[in-house]
Formats: C-alpha cells, structure tokens, sequence
C-alpha cells in the first residue's frame, strides 16, 4: 500500500489502483434501497482532522446517534479532536490517530484498516468534507452497507452515498447537518457542555497561584490564533486599549506551549497566561470567565457551545460561516487585516458586558 500512496506512482493512477484493490479484495456493497435505521448495530464516523471544522460537526453527529439508537458508535479523529469528543459522547469508542499516519499509508494505518474491515459496520460516514485517499481507503475497507460523505468527497468503491452541500454563504454547522437530514434524521439536538467539580477547583487553584481573586471578572483573550495570525504589534494595540479597564481581569489563553517570541510579548504586556490545558480545564476556565475574545479557533467554539459571551474576530468572508451571530454571540469583521476598528469593536463588547453586570 504504501507504494500505492507514494509519490512514485501519478494520483490518478494511484486511485485508480486502490479503488481495484477494493473491488477486487473486499468488494464493498453498492447502496441499496431501502435500508432498515433500526437493524444497524454498528457505526464509524470519521471525523474532520481540522478542530474547527470537528466542532461545527456536533450538532450534526448527534443528531445521528439519536437517528441509531441502538448503534454503538465508534469515531476516528486525531488525540485533539478526541479530547473533546470524549465529553460530548463519553458512550462512543475513540480511536486516536496522529495526522503524520496519514501519510504513505504508516503501518498504524494498515492496522486500523484491518480492524475495521473485521468490524463490520453498517454505517461509515466521513464528515471531511476533502478527505485525503487513506481516509478514503479506510472508510471502503469497512465494507459498511452505507458510506457516505459530502458531495466530490470521493468515488465508488470508496463511498456509495454522497450529500449535496449548499453553496450559500450558510453557518457551517447549518451546511453540515444535511448530512444527518439526508440520513432521516429531523430531531435538533442542542450539546450542553458539563464540567466536573474537581477540575473547577483545579482552575480554582490555578488562580489562586496567579494571586488572581476567585471573585474577580475574568475575560480570556485567544493570544495564540491572535499572535500566529495577526502578529504581535495587533497584539500589543489590543493590549494598549483594554489594560487601564478596571472592572475585569484579562487573561491570555493560548491552546498549546507558546514559543519564545510569544512567549516575550505575553510577558511584555503584564497579564497572566493560561497555555497547554486540557479540554476538560479548558471550558472549566471558560466556565469561570465572564466573557471571551476570540476567532477561528476552539477556544470560540467551546466559549459558544458553553453559553458565555464572546466576540470573535474574523475575515469577511469567514464571519457568516464560523459565527452564528446572537444576544451572546457577535463577530468583529475585517476584509485584509483587523485594524484599530477591529479593537475598538472588542472594547466596546468588554465595556457592554461591564454595563450589563451594573444593570
């Protein structure tokens, strides 16, 4: 196989061998009609490797497991994805890949496309919207009755239903869940994050060693996406005009270990720093903040998905797609790069969240 993913061997050529190889070895069924949603015992979703794209699955993904009750549900998603996926359906079984297996089809791969053609699944769906050819290969060694993606997601013999995505400028959660509709699916399902006791007080904690008190006002400013995409003098703007507020204390959150480049311009700018949690202290830090700045990131999502004021700062063309714009929600939109009116937006979302609080 690994020859087959080579770059030895033309991409045409190597699907076109791969889909033989499917045919030919473990002759994957056409869909055929009409299936019975109550006799699938079995199902594997793929999931985009992206953690955005993942978290605009939620509400599509569960909304097929109540379509499959009676199925137990396994999901393949890289260890980040998996973290949270854990607490939004602790009954389904993760399995956990590293992106770098992907490639040349690792012998990890080759051994989780054995176990999942012993699995016979019913169901395999694959909620990348371009998924890569291993992926693909996977999804058609499961042989699963149905194997269905979005629309020029991949052939025959690879899958055997595809799902039309609309073309408007739609929330993407939104666009994802035909998928689930395609399915039979109509029941809205809404995911409430729930955060334990103990890793509360582990943020608890936290604080404390930061001499930040329990009773203060916290907002958490997305410092890694804001340094990685906009650079550290917007950083340092964004800084310069919400230091001297008075009524919250700001925190930078940055989702894995900051470099040393950010690492100085964190320390530069005085506020504590919060980097590498886990998903559970994640949304439990969320949990404990009054509001949250963010963008395209997790920290956004989870900052939705948990009710809290936030305001996310994105290109034009990605706010009507990634910000579903509420009495909780709003979006700071820039065309080429967030300038000052971007930071003058965020400053006047911190100063109605301290008017809401005296109200």
């Amino acid at each position: 196989m690994k020859f087959f993913a080579s770059g030895i061997m033309p991409v045409r050529w190597r699907n076109a061998m791969l889909a033989w190889v499917l045919r030919t070895w473990y002759r994957p069924p056409e869909l055929v009609f009409p299936w019975n949603n109550h006799a699938f015992k079995k199902a594997l979703v793929i999931l985009p490797e992206d953690p955005v794209e993942a978290f605009h699955q939620i509400n599509n993904y569960l909304r097929i497991t109540g379509l499959y009750r009676n199925a137990s549900f396994f999901l393949f998603c890289t260890a980040q994805v998996g973290a949270f996926f854990k607490n939004i359906h602790p009954g389904a079984t993760i399995i956990e890949y590293e992106p770098s297996e992907r490639f040349l089809f690792s012998r990890q791969f080759e051994e989780r496309g054995k176990f999942f053609s012993r699995e016979e699944f019913d169901l395999c769906l694959v909620l990348e919207r371009s998924p890569d050819m291993s992926m693909l290969y996977l999804a058609g060694k499961t042989s699963a009755l149905i194997r269905a993606g979005y629309t020029e997601a991949g052939e025959f013999p690879f899958l055997n239903m595809h799902v039309n995505l609309s073309r408007e400028q739609r929330y993407r959660a939104e666009q994802n869940a035909i998928m689930a509709r395609a399915l039979g699916a109509s029941e809205e399902r809404t995911m409430h994050w729930s955060v334990s006791k103990e890793t509360m007080e582990e943020i608890s904690h936290m604080l404390q060693e930061l001499k930040i008190p329990l009773s203060a006002r916290l907002i958490g400013l997305d410092a890694g996406l804001f340094f990685t995409a906009f650079g550290q003098d917007w950083i340092e703007m964004l800084w310069a005009r919400l230091r001297d507020n008075k009524v919250f204390s700001f925190y930078w959150y940055v989702a894995e270990e900051p470099d040393e480049a950010m690492s100085r311009c964190l320390a530069s700018c005085g506020a504590p720093v919060f980097s590498n949690l886990s998903a559970p202290r994640s949304a439990a830090l969320i949990g404990k903040s009054a509001g949250v700045v963010s963008g395209k990131s997790i920290f956004f999502e989870l900052a939705n998905m948990m009710r809290k004021p936030v305001i996310g700062v994105f290109e034009k063309n990605e706010s009507a797609l990634y910000c579903q714009v509420s009495a909780l929600t709003t979006a700071a939109a820039y065309s080429e790069a967030p300038d000052s009116g971007v930071v003058e937006k965020i400053a006047l979302f911190v100063h109605g969240l301290g008017a809401a609080r005296k109200e």
